[in-house]
């Protein structure tokens, strides 16, 4: 099988991946998605030319893919990157109401000079 039909259905696997994620698996996905990632790295360096009709359609149709893949690879990224800040204000707004006077600035003191 030439490397270009295995990347093709690497980057099949790979969008299948991208499209399939939801919160409760996202974490597995993610490592599947790096599986294929590398693997399909690997297979991209051994793609030569020149190419056959058949390679170079699979070759556009995996561009396509590309770019979806990206798209959705960013989302999946921002996504991630908002519920990370979401986590931390939770956390330091369990910590202001554990403890309220914890992080009070004490700038100065007054004092009183009529003792």
């Amino acid at each position: 099988m030439s490397s270009v039909i295995l990347c093709h259905s690497i980057t099949k696997q790979l969008k299948e991946a991208v499209d399939g994620v939801t919160v409760e698996n996202r974490d597995s996905v993610i490592d599947e998605i790096e599986k294929l990632l590398v693997e399909r790295h690997s297979l991209l360096s051994t793609i030569k030319p020149p190419f056959t009709a058949d390679e170079q359609s699979l070759g556009k149709q995996m561009m396509a893919w590309n770019q979806e893949i990206d798209r959705k690879l960013v989302l999946l990224r921002t996504e991630i990157k908002r519920d990370m800040n979401g986590l931390s204000r939770k956390k330091s707004s369990v910590q202001k109401y554990s403890n309220p006077y914890e992080n009070l600035q004490h700038d100065g003191m007054f004092y009183d000079k009529k003792k």
